[in-house]
Order: structure tokens, then sequence, then C-alpha cells
């Protein structure tokens, strides 16, 4: 059990877990505005998806709130920026697949772990339910449209972005405005 109390635990995480909603939310926005993507497009925007939210993950793991989940942070960091790397050096439609079935499906995994060892002492953890099934759920999935290329390797991607962004920023926004009010009360 973790000796931080809950109002220190969310005042840590809200900004890592807002950071992740705004590159989600971002990306995800590209994918439905780019109305004929390129392969190059889809391994820049998708490569910058996976860093940027490689390194949200990674500023959460810095947090002393999350300490006995620092590992798990820094594999799920690592398994993003991996996915980044391959999506840069290989702009090829299955390359991109790879690439995101590592970052998603790996750190979707990683969410899942963190959920079923955490959800009973950290709030934040029962965000990794839904996070991590979106992730492992679109890894599952993403293979199937890889010969329809990158419009629609952006659009399940892109999709699952959304959700994400959607709702990390409501879990983020609830974080920021209980952890005053359960200070006050304690």
């Amino acid at each position: 059990m973790s000796s931080v109390s809950p109002e220190t635990s969310l005042n840590a995480v809200w900004k890592p877990v807002l950071l992740r909603a705004a590159v989600a939310a971002v990306f995800g926005a590209v994918t439905i505005f780019w109305q004929d993507p390129s392969l190059a497009v889809l391994a820049v925007a998708g490569g910058l998806y996976f860093l940027l939210s490689g390194a949200a993950v990674w500023i959460m793991s810095r947090g002393r709130s999350l300490a006995s989940a620092r590992r798990l942070f820094i594999v799920e960091a690592g398994l993003f920026v991996t996915g980044a790397v391959l999506a840069f050096i290989i702009p090829t439609a299955v390359g991109f697949t790879v690439a995101a079935v590592i970052a998603l499906g790996g750190s979707g995994v990683v969410e899942l772990v963190l959920w079923a060892k955490l959800r009973k002492q950290l709030a934040v953890a029962r965000d990794w339910l839904v996070t991590g099934v979106v992730g492992v759920g679109t890894a599952l999935f993403l293979p199937l449209f890889v010969q329809l290329q990158a419009h629609a390797l952006l659009g399940v991607v892109g999709g699952a972005a959304v959700i994400i962004a959607v709702f990390l920023l409501i879990a983020a926004l609830t974080y920021r405005h209980e952890a005053p009010t359960r200070a006050v009360k304690a």
C-alpha cells in the first residue's frame, strides 16, 4: 500500500494525464481532417504521436506518488518510443502497423497490468482499464486494415486516440478538481 495520500496522488498525475490527452487529441484531429494522407504523413504523424505519448508516460513515472509503478511506466514509455522509431525508419503501411502494434498493444498490456495491481490503491489506476483495452483492441484490429494503406491506418489509430483523449481529458480535469477538495476535507 502506498504511503502517499490520495489527494497527493491526484495532484501529481493530473498534468501528465492532461498532456497525454492533449497529444492524443491533436493526433486524432490530424487524422480526422487530413483527407488524403501519404505514407510519409502516416509515419511522421504516427511517430510523433507515439513519441509524445511516451514522453507523457515518462513524465508520469517521475512522480513520487507512482514510485511503486515506475518500472512499468518506463517499460511503457520505452514501448511508445520503440513504436515511434519504427514508424520513422520504416515509412510503409506494414512498418507503421508493426510500430502501432508495439506501441499501442504493448502499452495497453502494461496499463492493464498497472490497473490490476494498483486499482484499489490509486484512483488514477482505474483509468488504465479503459486506455489499456483501447490500446490492445487497436493493436489486435489494426492489422486487418494494413492493405487499405495510410488513410485507413490513420483512421483506426486516430479513432483510438480520440477515445483516449476524451477519456483522459475528463480524468485529468476530474483529478485537478478533486485533489484540492479532498485535501481540504481531510
